[in-house]
Order: C-alpha cells, then sequence, then structure tokens
C-alpha cells in the first residue's frame, strides 16, 4: 500500500502487528486522583449517544470540498469514485480558512437541514492517536503508533477507549458509570445502555452496560404471557429461584444472576410503560434503535437515572466494492434516523439534553481500489444536538491531493489525524458534565494535543 522506503515489515512492527497482542484491562493513569479531589462528574440530565459506524465509512465521500479548485482536487484524488459537483448538497456557513465550502451526499437530505439550523457538525479528520505525528517521522519509525493501525478489531476498539497505545476492554463511558453509579442493586438499572449487546465503550472496572433491544429489555417470556400452561411453567420456576443451592456453586451464581436480570427488567418495563416517542420512524433498525433511545432518556427520572449514555452498532461499513451504491444506501438509513431522533426529542423537550455523534473504524484511502477503497486512518465524524454550535466543520479538513501535495497522506491517501480522539471526547466530556482537572485522567493522551491549563477545546459547545 504504501510507496515509500518504510518497508511493510517496519509498519507492522511500529504498530504492535509483529508481535501477538493480548487484551488487557488497564486502568486510566490518574482517575483514581482526580475523584479524589471531588466529585469526578456534576450530575446533571444529560445523556450522550454513540453510533459506531462499523467497518470504516468512507466519509471524504460523506463531507467534500465543494469550491472551484478543492472540488477539482478532490474529483482528480477519488476518480471514478468521486461524486458529481451537482449531485452535492450545499451546506450553509462560512467557508473555512482556506476559502473551501462543503457540501453533502446526496443521500444526506436530514443531515444537511440539520447542520444549516445549526444543531449538526462534522469533526474533520478525526483518528485515533497516541501522540502528533509528522509524515516524515512516520516514514522513519521514530512516531508511536497507535497498535493495529489499519485493523479493524484494533481500531474499533481505540475509538472506545481513546487509549490506541494499549489493547484494554474498558472505555471512557463506563468509567463514568464508576463514579456516578459505584454500587448497584438488583433493581438499579445501569447508566450505561446498549442496544448492541457487549461493549467495551460502556464497560468500568466495576461496571457493565445494560443491554436492551428496539422493543426495550428482556425478561421471561413466561411472565409476560399468561395461560395455564405458562403459570404451571412460572410456579416451576419461582420455586426454583428461591431455592437455595449452596452445595453448588455454579448453579447459585447462574440463578443469581438470572434474579437480578429479571428484577432490572420489571424496573426497565414499568418505567417506560406508556411513554410514547412522537412522530414518524422508518422501519430501519438503526430509526427503531433511535426511538427506543428517545423513550429511554424521557424515562430517566423514573429509571432514577440523570446522566445517561448509549451505544449503537450500524455494522457494514466496509466497502472494499460497490462503495457508491452501498455506502450511499447507508447514508440516507444514517440520515433519516439522525432526523427522525432530533425531531422526536425536540418535541419531547429533551433536545437540550442529548447530544449524539458518530465514530467509525477508521477513514478509508482516498484513492480507489477499482470499485471501492481501503482501510485507512483519519475521516471525518458527525456531532449533533441542540447544544452542539453547529453549522461549522471543526479540526482541520485536509488537502486531498496525493504525494508530495499532502503533508498527511502516507500512501494511497491514508490521510494522518489532525484531530485526536482524545480532542472529540473531552468536548464531549465536559458537556456531559466531567470536570475540566479529570480529563487528565480519562485522557491520559490528551495533554499532547491540547494545552490543558488553558483550556483549549475544540469548541464545539458554548
Amino acid at each position: 500500500m504504501f510507496n515509500s522506503p518504510f518497508t511493510r515489515r517496519a509498519f507492522l512492527q511500529s504498530t504492535g502487528l509483529a508481535a501477538a497482542g493480548t487484551a488487557m484491562s488497564v486502568g486510566l493513569p490518574g482517575l483514581a486522583n482526580a475523584a479524589a479531589k471531588g466529585t469526578l462528574i456534576t450530575p446533571q440530565r444529560k445523556a450522550l449517544v454513540f453510533i459506531m459506524l462499523d467497518g470504516g465509512n468512507d466519509s471524504y465521500n460523506m463531507l467534500v470540498p465543494n469550491t472551484g479548485v478543492f472540488y477539482k482536487q478532490y474529483a482528480k484524488t477519488r476518480g471514478n469514485l468521486a461524486h458529481k459537483r451537482r449531485n452535492l448538497l450545499a451546506l450553509d456557513g462560512p467557508e473555512d480558512d482556506d476559502g473551501r465550502s462543503f457540501g453533502l451526499h446526496s443521500a444526506m437530505p436530514e443531515v444537511q437541514q440539520l447542520y444549516n439550523d445549526k444543531k449538526l457538525a462534522f469533526v474533520a479528520n478525526v483518528g485515533p492517536l497516541v501522540e502528533r505525528i509528522q509524515k516524515a517521522q512516520f516514514y522513519d519509525g521514530s512516531a508511536q503508533l497507535p497498535l493495529g493501525l489499519l485493523s479493524h478489531a484494533d481500531q474499533f476498539k481505540h475509538w472506545q477507549t481513546s487509549r490506541p497505545d494499549l489493547r484494554q476492554n474498558d472505555g471512557w463511558f463506563g468509567h463514568f458509570a464508576d463514579e456516578l453509579q459505584p454500587s448497584l442493586s438488583a433493581h438499579d438499572i445501569p447508566m450505561n445502555i446498549s442496544l448492541a449487546g457487549h461493549n467495551i465503550q460502556q464497560n468500568g472496572h466495576q461496571n457493565l452496560p445494560y443491554s436492551i433491544t428496539a422493543d426495550g429489555s428482556v425478561g421471561l417470556y413466561v411472565k409476560e404471557e399468561r395461560s395455564d400452561l405458562n403459570d404451571v411453567l412460572l410456579n416451576s420456576f419461582t420455586k426454583l429461584m428461591n431455592e437455595g443451592h449452596r452445595d453448588d456453586p455454579f448453579m447459585e451464581t447462574y440463578l443469581d444472576l438470572t434474579r437480578q436480570a429479571q428484577a432490572k427488567h420489571e424496573v426497565f418495563q414499568e418505567a417506560t410503560r406508556g411513554i410514547s416517542v412522537p412522530g414518524r420512524f422508518s422501519t430501519t433498525d438503526l430509526s427503531q434503535q433511535l426511538r427506543m433511545v428517545a423513550r429511554t432518556i424521557k424515562a430517566s427520572e423514573a429509571l432514577g437515572l440523570q446522566q445517561q449514555t448509549f451505544f449503537i452498532r450500524y455494522i457494514g461499513w466496509d466497502h472494499h466494492d460497490e462503495l457508491l451504491n452501498n455506502q450511499g444506501q447507508m447514508l440516507g438509513i444514517l440520515s433519516r434516523a439522525l432526523g427522525e431522533f432530533q425531531t422526536a426529542l425536540g418535541d419531547m423537550g429533551l433536545d437540550e439534553k442529548v447530544v449524539t455523534f458518530t465514530g467509525s473504524d477508521f477513514g478509508r484511502t482516498l484513492t480507489s481500489n477499482g470499485n471501492g477503497t481501503d482501510h485507512g486512518w483519519g475521516g471525518n465524524t458527525i456531532v449533533m444536538g441542540a447544544p452542539v454550535k453547529g453549522g461549522r466543520v471543526y479540526g482541520d479538513y485536509p488537502s486531498l491531493g496525493l504525494g508530495n501535495d499532502n503533508l498527511q497522506d502516507i500512501g494511497d491517501g491514508v490521510l494522518i489525524p489532525t484531530t485526536s480522539t482524545d480532542q472529540l471526547y473531552a468536548d464531549l466530556s465536559l458537556w456531559f458534565g466531567v470536570q475540566s482537572d479529570a480529563l487528565d485522567g480519562l485522557f491520559p493522551n490528551l495533554k499532547r494535543f491540547t494545552d490543558l491549563s488553558s483550556g483549549a477545546r475544540l469548541g464545539l459547545f458554548s
């Protein structure tokens, strides 16, 4: 892939792929000290919703420069994958510092409207970074690179932990729960709720996410549908649940987990019963999941929660082939779902309390492999919500030239990020209520990208 003296062997060694990686759970340095100084997070009714675009979204075909020379550069580099300029959806707002204005993929009219209404913004060329990297440092091997660079498994994990120098199994949402819910009873609903099952981002040292579906929590079927047969089954199950099995620790552990799961289900079911979400939602999985998220946020008081986080996984973005057709369909699903969700939040009086953002394993190569693109690094992402200072592209949108014409291109249009996930997550965390002096504990590499003492931020929020 890389047309340079930087060999594949050296690349693998520098990213940790040459050696077998071992998954480990490593505490975030300084978090305990930060918490000891005072409350890590100020309690307040807010929710963060993360949509993981699983597979690697080709985001330079999502957000495209549509100004003269910049569009021509895009079209030349992207070749047969370039969108016609006339088909791009124009975004309002000022040009960036380089004089560029931007357009969106034609499948995203809802996102266009949200951007123009100042309720949505983009963060350009963002990705996992251990430190700032110059192109020459990448080639001579002197820079510390994210472990497993270009690997789905590793980059997927790094987006959830923002610790690309480690392979760890706990994430920043999980550490929120450790602070706000240090001990949960059998009936308490965790603040971290997943619509994608187990995930690293919501894992803490003490807490795990609570999994639901687009239809809500899952409980015992025999307790949902009453009949003579179910009554017999339920009586037998209740007897089994109430009997001790101290002589069989495996059975006792299983029964205890089942009791807790059912207790949580009944609390969740009761809290969300009768809550309706206004507006019409598409039948896609993503839209229906976001509908359930809106319902759960509305029920936060009944659930005994203030802050909440949600994890959604939208799979299928690894477009090595048929990029134009497949990505267009998926961006349309994403755009409609975001528009429906944001409209519903406004109608429910929740729009000032919720921020939604996307991530993806990595950006993709600017160059075509024939009918698609391959694994890259930096890419563009979305941040949406009424609290967001929308209608802007944050960070540094890169040149889309190749080789010597692009300081970020390390080969075939794989772009070194100019904004780290740490910087994006720091802004989101501060809005969520994290104290500024706790950021270094949550994101130990953040100080390599911003002056913590000066409070320098991306500026996504007022």
